[in-house]
């Protein structure tokens, strides 16, 4: 056996309906000792399924219905074992593990972190004492690296923070000393400061134990900084594989580069226009028996339904397609597109009138405790937060998770009234207004949701929920105005109309997070705080989303605060940013002035944590690391708050906090050394 794991032609089945069809069908792929592969596309185009269908992972009423996998040392098909037999369960977890996305899910509550990794070697290694168990346990904790292995052995995971639980699954999954790890979308979740971390620690175990590594995710940035070979999925097969290097500059597949037009890069121009790629991925159930992609291609031609064999071809040494089309018909068409009109970026007419100035904020929360609930102290969750937001602009909020971003979204929605601080709307001061003086206020401030499932009642149909608003604030005068409002709102947001009476369900997860994007423009705003708004959708759809946002914005002169991890999606869309790091601001500057010359070390950070998608520029790019986690709102530290975390620290920064103040040109930041 030439590969340490080899797969063919798999075919895993679904039944729905009485019928079965195919969620992926006829995948072949391979992987070396020492090897990070990445498998990326879109939801549902059968990554996982994929990988859980080489474990025999698939429960009814799904089935592997065919193909070859192969494990070195392990005679025979993997798949001709039965899915509990012994074979398979030393190949599971022992042979080949798997790091899963949500870590709190995967951990059980009731069990320590210690005894969980310590079980699960134990099963997979076949003679080892309890007590040697035990030792190698607490050296898997300390190469993940969580401090105090030795007595956080006995801790439970709710005991952890969600990048140390991601650790103790790491842990968990290396403990046996596999030799294959996948990490199934294993970062998703997390900080982008923490994936940095878990990435580069997985990367180096991986290559000091020559572990290989499958990447399982929907992000072309950390597979070009990571993966040395790409394996690109859709519609449940393997569109194109090649290099790393190969698959971003001599992209092949019209799939391939669709993607990669539709994400925003941390390197690209502030007006570069994202290109949607049009439609959704197929349903299995309703797949063609022709290429996949066809209705969604800018490449295809008449030939593309005549060709019924999708397999994969190779088109240079090393680089395999599953596109009919040749390298020259390719090469003509993209010359055609590089002359289409796509649209440009929609024009904007920023004005000097403040909409919003918030001043000193704070915002605490009181802790109690005992059986009397008595006051033991206060969550600081955020102070002297200051900014203004002209008419027409859009502030980018940016930050890692508990720094306080939804809590000041919250305060200027008035969900929440600020301890001190002012909050000064179109020249009127709305922080500690009583709820029947804020009336006025409540239509000119909406919010667009982070999950658009979630966020919509599934009991009312969509036209109800857009419409809402203009029945509580009276905006309509009768019923038909009413329905041609709700109507022109469903228009305004790409919609047809005739969509107005299905419910939430009926709806894709882009389709949904427009009806949310109506409801929010239904009382006429002046301003919408934007709170995650895309980081639950596909790289495609957020491209729609983004540009829909941006369009709405031009033509109706709403001003954006818009809170993202994402810092390549906060450029795209921004003209200001705000870094915010636990309750407090450290930085706000215009966004290239940001990105091009950030002066805070946090801000150094985040930038060096976000990939881009270019395993060249990646090669070149200057790490910045950091060191530790986020530590809890609870214990804030005292000085400067990132000062356990910086390499510039000194004992000014522990003993003072550092005042936001002007850099020069409206570059602020809170620091003592800028």
């Amino acid at each position: 056996m030439s590969h340490l794991l080899e797969v063919k032609d798999l075919v895993t089945t679904f039944r729905s309906d009485g019928k079965e069809f195919n969620a992926i069908e006829g995948v072949s792929l391979h992987l070396d000792r020492g090897e990070i592969v990445g498998i990326v596309g879109e939801s549902g185009s059968g990554k996982s399924v994929t990988m859980l269908s080489c474990l025999q992972l698939i429960s009814s009423p799904g089935r592997v219905a065919g193909g070859d996998v192969r494990l070195e040392g392990v005679e025979g098909n993997l798949l001709d074992h039965d899915a509990e037999s012994e074979t398979m369960r030393q190949v599971r977890g022992g042979r080949i593990s798997m790091i899963f996305q949500e870590p709190m899910t995967s951990l059980n509550p009731v069990l320590t972190v210690g005894y969980q990794i310590q079980e699960n070697l134990m099963l997979h290694t076949p003679g080892i004492s309890a007590e040697d168990a035990r030792k190698r346990t607490v050296e898997a904790m300390k190469m993940v690296n969580i401090p105090d292995a030795e007595s956080r052995f006995d801790y439970y995971p709710q005991q952890f923070s969600g990048g140390m639980r991601q650790r103790i699954m790491i842990a968990m999954a290396m403990a046996p000393r596999p030799d294959i790890l996948i990490a199934d979308e294993a970062t998703t979740a997390l900080d982008v400061t923490t994936q940095a971390q878990l990435l580069e620690m997985i990367r180096t175990i991986a290559k000091e134990t020559n572990t290989a590594v499958i990447m399982v995710t929907h992000n072309l940035g950390l597979v070009a900084r990571y993966a040395e070979r790409i394996y690109v999925m859709y519609g449940g097969h393997v569109v194109e594989t090649a290099s790393c290097r190969k698959i971003f500059h001599e992209t092949q597949h019209p799939y391939t580069r669709a993607l990669l037009r539709a994400i925003p890069r941390l390197d690209d121009p502030k007006d570069r226009i994202l290109i949607p790629i049009d439609g959704l991925p197929p349903v299995p159930s309703q797949r063609p028996d022709y290429c996949p992609f066809y209705a969604r291609c800018e490449y295809r031609c008449d030939r593309c339904k005549e060709h019924k064999d999708y397999s994969m071809k190779e088109v240079k040494p090393g680089h395999f397609s599953a596109c009919c089309l040749t390298e020259k018909e390719l090469a003509d068409r993209e010359e055609e597109l590089k002359h289409k009109d796509y649209g440009a970026s929609p024009e904007r007419h920023l004005t000097d009138k403040d909409c919003l100035v918030v001043k000193d904020v704070r915002k605490y929360f009181p802790v109690y405790k005992g059986l009397f609930r008595q006051k033991v102290g206060e969550v600081k969750a955020i102070e002297d937060i200051c900014f203004t937001l002209k008419q027409g602009e859009t502030l980018g909020v940016v930050g890692e998770s508990g720094c306080g971003k939804t809590t000041l979204a919250r305060c200027i929605m008035r969900m929440y009234e600020p301890d001190e601080g002012q909050i000064i709307f179109h020249g009127e001061d709305v922080a500690h207004k009583k709820d029947r003086e804020l009336k006025p206020y409540r239509p000119q401030v909406s919010m667009i949701f982070q999950d658009p499932f979630s966020s919509l009642d599934p009991r009312q149909n969509a036209g109800s929920i857009v419409g809402e608003s203009l029945l509580i604030h009276k905006l309509s005068s009768d019923r038909a105005d009413y329905e041609q409002k709700v109507d022109d709102l469903f228009r305004k947001v790409g919609m047809d109309p005739a969509m107005k009476d299905r419910v939430a369900h009926e709806f894709s997860g882009g389709q949904r997070q427009r009806i949310g994007i109506a409801r929010a423009l239904s009382s006429n705003p002046s301003l919408i705080i934007c709170d995650e708004p895309i980081s639950a959708l596909d790289v495609s759809i957020q491209a729609q989303i983004i540009n829909l946002l941006e369009k709405i914005q031009a033509e109706m002169g709403i001003s954006y605060i818009f809170i993202a991890h994402d810092l390549a999606v906060v450029k795209h869309i921004s003209d200001r940013i705000l870094v915010m790091y636990l309750g407090r601001v450290m930085e706000i500057a215009s966004c290239d002035e940001l990105y091009e010359n950030p002066l805070h070390p946090y801000t150094q950070v985040l930038l060096s944590a976000i990939p881009v998608a270019d395993p060249v520029i990646e090669e070149k790019r200057e790490a910045v690391s950091v060191q530790g986690e986020v530590p809890s709102i609870l214990k804030r530290p005292s000085g400067c708050p990132f000062h356990n975390r910086c390499p510039k620290c000194t004992d000014k920064c522990v003993k003072e906090t550092p005042v936001l103040h002007d850099a020069g040109g409206g570059h602020q930041v809170a620091c003592h050394f800028c």
